[in-house]
């Protein structure tokens, strides 16, 4: 192996560690459209996993739980956010009528969509098939 492909290899290690020092610790709420603009263009390299949400919706209170889990299993691969439907006008420009939906957006193009409430074991088993895409 050269020098070359050597400081190769090193420079893309780097870029792995840097990244991973900036992905969020926590699940981030988006309140307006300009802080889900700011997301998508922060993260164009990564799948980010939208829960679209609101405070009456039972349904979206059990998905809750099960979508912190996933951020804390997930958050070094994936970007986790909750978008509260009533706050903002997020989910008209998708196209979204029920509750709670899952967007999964990477490069700001819809790759999946999950209508409904899911269990754990589903929401994971689509998070690794994303991941291996």
């Amino acid at each position: 192996m050269s020098e070359k492909d050597l400081e190769k290899i090193r420079m893309e290690k780097v870029r792995k560690i840097m990244m991973l020092q900036s992905m969020p610790k926590e699940v981030i709420h988006v309140h307006s459209d300009g802080e889900f603009a700011d997301l998508i263009q922060k993260y164009p390299d990564k799948i980010i996993a939208i829960d679209f949400w609101a405070v009456w919706c039972s349904p979206c209170m059990s998905f809750a739980p099960i979508f912190e889990r996933l951020h804390e299993e997930f958050h070094q691969e994936f970007i986790f956010a909750k978008v509260n439907v009533d706050e903002t006008q997020i989910a008209n420009r998708y196209g979204i009528t029920g509750i709670p939906t899952t967007l999964f957006i990477e490069g700001g193009k819809v790759i999946h969509k999950v209508v409904g409430a899911m269990n754990y074991e589903m929401m994971k088993n689509i998070l690794l098939k994303l991941r291996s895409n």
